[in-house]
């Protein structure tokens, strides 16, 4: 148990596939959840044989729908953080439901007036995990609530309110999900509260009336038709906004809290880290200003290509301005900030002093971004946008001194024989990229770098740099944890050189204006006055 909580600690937004002990986590965290639903569960059951069935029912359907996300795949959608999300909202808005269901009971018959299915929180679970995750979980999660809330209903409940719910839970549910998903603004999320308030109530105002009109009870018919009036109409509708209004209020000042708690990032937090005006991106601008200019150029190849693969483009473009921060702490030993490249400074360094400068940029990016609590995605990204390539420069010069130094040993010129270069040294630590966002950054950067040093290229020149490289990663296995597939590399390629291409554009000379005759008069008679006075 203490190493599964000190692995969770540390947990990313990685898959958990590629976690360590990631499944031991979720399956906890699953088991811990269904424990609480059937304590839930067992505490509105009449005797033993009822919570018995309330609890196989839950434990049923929990196996049933670990299936349906196999099926469906929704499992690779899945990290550690997100599963305990999911358990976690799950749980609260079932509690919740247990709760309204206590605090107010239910009232028999089918009448509108009091109604408690207008007081249940259908788009919890759903909004939260859609906003927080995507639309697809967030449907799933509607899914799992209705089905889940099924069991908590006490034991006394009409069976036509609990179908009642199941349609309203499912269809509020997946709607406020759809609605929700991908939203760039947190008033955006007040719009899934209204979407809900008027699913909800429209909903549960023609169940109610289809079953009480189809009711062969007179007196069930008698008193639907009497319980409504339009005060008793305009009370449940004003209920059930409110209601769903606070809900939407209350996710929009929590989901910083349940970001940072969980360690999982919306749009909106995204968009936010894109601002210039992030201490981190000020001081970037200031120190390296090269670096900073590189970074823009890589944030657009990486947006423009991760568009084009329906990647996420928000999170590459922002990956690709954070990805090299960490040369904040040695700009000037950088080729981009280097004004004469004759005076550079490597020029009073060693091979393997200038390297351990050179690969040192990544772990010093790491750390500064966790300083700055940045996301766990934008840290993967700059410790493996370099993967484990070689810094070849410094490696190549390495080996040409050892070359001559050995050449002077075997002439005798030299007493002692020098040692072998240590390829490790020039050498990045990796990991290589780990998701298709870190993949399309490390690739931009590489395109970006590469092209740069080019003088006045050829739409040629352009492809056949971006072919050798891409080529290179290739072979390398740059790309090979990253899940790009090959048809996406090649439209990876087709948008880098479309980007490129607008970069290095040529522009006109313009001519010099030359002055007209009365222009140059008065300038040479201007020019002779002052030498006189001189």
């Amino acid at each position: 148990m203490t190493n599964i909580v000190r692995q969770l600690a540390t947990y990313d937004d990685s898959p958990l596939k590629k976690s360590k002990g990631g499944y031991h986590v979720m399956l906890l965290a699953a088991l811990a959840g269904l424990a609480a639903l059937c304590f839930m569960a067992s505490s509105a059951a009449s005797d033993v044989w009822d919570a018995a069935f309330r609890i196989t029912w839950l434990v049923l359907t929990a196996i049933g729908l670990f299936l349906l996300s196999i099926l469906s795949r929704l499992q690779q959608q899945l990290t550690v953080r997100r599963t305990l999300l999911l358990v976690s909202m799950i749980a609260a808005q079932m509690l919740i439901m247990t709760g309204v269901c206590a605090l107010k009971g239910l009232i028999p018959g089918f009448y509108l007036q009091g109604q408690v299915l207008l007081w249940l929180p259908y788009a919890l679970a759903p909004t939260v995990l859609a906003v927080m995750v995507g639309r697809r979980l967030g449907a799933f999660t509607a899914l799992c609530c209705t089905i889940f809330g099924i069991a908590l209903f006490p034991e006394d409940t009409d069976s036509a309110i609990i179908l009642n719910y199941s349609a309203v839970s499912f269809v509020t549910g997946t709607v406020c999900a759809l609605v929700s998903g991908r939203v760039h603004k947190r008033e955006q999320i007040l719009r899934a509260g209204f979407v809900a308030s008027a699913i909800a109530f429209s909903s549960v105002y023609v169940l109610l009336s289809l079953d009480a009109a189809g009711s062969r009870d007179s007196v069930a018919l008698r008193g639907f038709a009497e319980g409504f009036t339009v005060g008793s109409f305009a009370v449940e509708l004003a209920v059930t906004v409110g209601v769903n209004f606070v809900l939407a209020a209350l996710i929009g000042g929590m989901m910083p809290a349940l970001e940072r708690l969980f360690n999982i990032s919306t749009p909106i937090t995204w968009l936010e880290w894109a601002d210039m005006n992030h201490p981190i991106l000020k001081k970037l601008q200031i120190a390296a200003p090269g670096t900073f200019h590189h970074s823009l150029l890589v944030q657009r190849l990486a947006e423009a290509g991760a568009e084009a693969i329906g990647a996420d483009v928000t999170r590459a473009g922002v990956c690709g301005l954070y990805h090299d921060i960490g040369k904040i702490a040695n700009p000037q030993y950088f080729a981009e900030n280097i004004v004469d490249m004759n005076n550079s400074p490597h020029s009073e360094l060693t091979p393997e002093a200038s390297a351990r400068i050179i690969t040192g940029h990544v772990s010093e990016g790491v750390e500064l971004a966790q300083s700055h609590g940045l996301n766990n995605r934008i840290i993967n990204v700059i410790r493996e946008h370099h993967g484990v390539s070689t810094a070849y420069f410094f490696y190549r010069k390495a080996l040409d001194h050892y070359e001559e130094e050995k050449a002077k040993f075997e002439e005798g010129l030299l007493d002692t024989c020098p040692e072998e270069v240590d390829k490790s040294i020039f050498t990045y630590k990796g990991p290589i990229p780990q998701t298709r966002e870190s993949g399309i950054v490390s690739m931009a950067d590489a395109v970006e770098s590469a092209t740069r040093s080019l003088q006045h290229p050829t739409e040629e020149d352009i492809r056949n740099m971006i072919n050798g490289i891409f080529k290179g990663r290739i072979l390398d296995g740059h790309l090979q944890d990253c899940g790009l597939t090959l048809g996406e590399i090649e439209i990876l390629k087709e948008s880098f050189f479309a980007t490129i291409r607008t970069m290095h554009h040529n522009r006109i000379a313009y001519p010099r204006p030359v002055a007209d005759d009365a222009t140059a008069a008065v300038i040479e008679k201007r020019k002779a006055e002052t030498k006189q006075e001189a």
